[in-house]
């Protein structure tokens, strides 16, 4: 009965998502989106979660509402789950339970007081929660293997196993009191508080800790600069601990996952609801921070090695290698420049597509299932930055994050090299790839012309030289800069003359040394 509910559930849901895309103006999409919305937060469990997904992304959308504004289930129907769960009446352990003010995708919490008058909250889960995800887990698995993702080799199994654990970690509130207990004794980060676990009265549906309070993300933006700053470093150096130090991620950055307070010890925020978390080992953290400074510094780090050792599959960045300290450069600015960082020049995706085109799918297909979790912290994370309107120096909270130590033994990490048959390419790492773009123009032996830029200008060359030349050069034959340009995209800036040539008396030297 369960199975066939909820999959009319998802039909509706489908038939309501494909409205959202086919709508023709902005009025239509709104009402499409908010028909879909109901849906999701009727629905509850992975569908919800998706709606949450799009909320965290997008930001100021009618799924918004799912991380805040879900009605809840009458306390009468919560109240006999918490019973089984305690094996004696909740009036013996709670002075009193309040209704749930809101609802998340698989459970709902209510404040409530012990009986010593201490101020708690209770995560109870929905019933028959359990069964329907289940349900939604056996549909998901019959996904089939089309479009991009039968094209560039996804392994979707392990994207469905992924699912299937994160969902099955997410049902089990013994183990998010685990982690969120381990969160809260090794995640150390000033103005940071994560909420104690009453282990003694938690089970495997029922979550009970200390109360927190405050305001969610949407009453911040407009807090001073100043309080908005201290909001924008914890949330960075938060998640700088917990991945490099703790290495266990918040993985769920939805408005309704923090609070917010500015009281008489400052500016603090809260983070909540510890079920989607990813762990990486100390091995794969070391080898994505030995990554980020190879990239800053330059020296002799492959980065194919160091995302091989991240989880990636050799063979299939084998298809881009050439470009892989291009693309570094591109995913990790942030972390590259001495100074503060517009989040706005950023510019992830186009750049991405820009360096890579359809190959972007060879990089993307051949990450690590949880690195799509780790990959939606960030995002989460850069998108509240960019709400708040403030740019931080990335590196700098970095290293206050991590320290030296850390950071030494990154640099120290031994990684296996990494041997693929008959590359296509010269891999070059970081200390390999030219680090400058000269442009020397002459005319008679006298210098008219020298120009120093970066290496990775070149990719701008046809924007930099001027258009009577960029045409001159493709009628004569003597260079086409579009074939040129594809070809450093794929093989890499490797020391080289780009081109040397004379029209008009004057001469033309390119080159990256």
């Amino acid at each position: 009965m369960i199975f066939f509910k909820r999959l009319t559930q998802l039909f509706r849901i489908g038939w309501a998502a494909k409205k959202v895309r086919t709508s023709q103006s902005e009025t239509e999409k709104l009402l499409a989106q908010r028909a879909l919305v109901n849906l999701l937060a009727d629905a509850r469990g992975i569908s919800m979660k998706v709606g949450q997904l799009f909320a965290a992304v997008e930001g100021g959308n009618a799924f918004e509402s799912l991380t805040d504004n879900v009605p809840a289930l009458p306390l009468s129907k919560m109240l006999p789950i918490l019973e089984k769960s305690l094996q004696q009446s909740p009036k013996k352990v709670f002075k009193n339970i309040q209704p749930a003010i809101a609802a998340a995708s698989l459970g709902q919490v209510h404040l409530a007081e012990l009986r010593d008058d201490t101020p708690v909250a209770i995560k109870i889960r929905y019933p028959d929660i359990a069964t329907a995800v289940a349900v939604e887990l056996q549909l998901a698995g019959l996904m089939p293997s089309v479009g991009k993702v039968q094209q560039w080799g996804f392994d979707l199994s392990a994207y469905k196993q992924t699912l299937h654990d994160t969902l099955q970690r997410e049902l089990d509130y013994r183990s998010e009191a685990l982690r969120q207990t381990y969160f809260r004794e090794n995640v150390c980060v000033p103005r940071l508080e994560i909420p104690r676990v009453y282990v003694e009265y938690s089970s495997d549906c029922v979550l009970v800790q200390s109360r927190a309070t405050g305001v969610t993300f949407p009453e911040i933006i407009n807090w001073s600069e100043s309080e908005r700053r201290l909001i924008a470093e914890t949330l960075l150096q938060t998640l700088f601990t917990s991945l490099f130090v703790a290495g266990e991620v918040h993985a769920d950055p939805h408005n309704g996952n923090t609070f917010y307070n500015h009281e008489s010890r400052g500016t603090m925020v809260t983070l909540l609801d510890f079920g989607c978390t990813v762990s990486l080992s100390e091995f794969r953290r070391l080898a994505l921070l030995k990554l980020i400074m190879g990239c800053r510094e330059r020296n002799a780090v492959n980065p194919l090695d160091c995302f091989v050792a991240l989880g990636f599959d050799a063979k299939k960045l084998a298809h881009i290698q050439g470009a892989l300290p291009l693309l570094c450069q591109t995913l990790f600015r942030p972390f590259l420049t001495a100074h503060v960082f517009n989040l706005a020049e950023w510019q992830l995706e186009k750049n991405i597509t820009d360096l890579l085109g359809e190959k972007r799918w060879w990089f993307r297909s051949a990450g690590a299932a949880d690195i799509l979790l780790l990959m939606r912290a960030f995002q989460g994370l850069t998108q509240q930055l960019q709400q708040l309107r403030i740019n931080l120096n990335w590196w700098q909270v970095l290293e206050k994050s991590v320290g030296e130590n850390l950071l030494q033994q990154a640099r120290n990490l031994l990684l296996p090299e990494i041997n693929i048959p008959t590359p296509q390419f010269t891999v070059l790492d970081f200390a390999t790839q030219a680090k400058k773009l000269q442009v020397k123009i002459t005319k008679n032996g006298q210098p008219l012309v020298a120009v120093t830029l970066p290496s990775e200008a070149v990719l701008d060359l046809e924007t930099l030289i001027p258009s009577e030349i960029h045409l001159e050069l493709l009628q004569t034959g003597m260079v086409d800069l579009p074939i040129l340009l594809q070809r450093l995209k794929e093989e890499g800036l490797s020391p080289q003359v780009l081109f040397s040539c004379e029209l008009e008396e004057k001469q033309y030297r390119v080159w990256l040394e």
